[in-house]
């Protein structure tokens, strides 16, 4: 157990690290959905190349995805329930993992996707990438603090 001085330092620390990962997490969700909003046909062709959902639901995926990302993004940004934001963007990023996971265990490597067409190659360093940004999605989830700069904290 610490000392009085160093609990009240982590009482201290602990809601700034809160405030700054939902900050961080959510301009990069914001800038994700808006890169993918700006191109629907580019993001269907990288989900297609993916080759998991059927052809179907292809499009409608590249449309709902990235105003998703941009909601819980947002909602990150603003202190908007973000717990359940960060409880999105975590379920987010584990199925975005599974997804390259199951394509680097089928040798297939092409655009992520992530923060539009064009940009990453899939592979371990985005798997790792994704567990950087889950780390502190599941810190914000679980934050039993006062949360700082929330405009609707309650509702969780």
């Amino acid at each position: 157990m610490g000392t009085d001085s160093e609990k009240g330092l982590m009482a201290q620390v602990l809601p700034v690290l809160e405030l700054l990962s939902r900050w961080v997490l959510g301009a990069l969700f914001v800038y994700a959905g808006v890169q993918k909003i700006i191109d629907p046909n580019g993001f269907a062709k990288t989900i297609y190349g993916y080759g998991i959902l059927p052809g179907g639901l292809v499009n409608i995926t590249a449309i709902v995805l990235p105003w998703v990302e941009v909601l819980a993004g947002g909602g990150l940004l603003l202190g908007v329930w973000p717990a359940s934001s960060s409880g999105l963007v975590s379920g987010l990023l584990l199925v975005f993992m599974a997804a390259i996971v199951f394509n680097i265990a089928r040798g297939y490597t092409f655009d992520c996707g992530c923060f539009g067409a064009g940009g990453d190659t899939t592979g371990w360093g985005t798997v790792w990438r994704d567990t950087a940004m889950l780390i502190p999605a599941v810190g914000v989830l679980l934050f039993k603090g006062r949360r700082r700069v929330c405009l609707y904290a309650g509702g969780e």
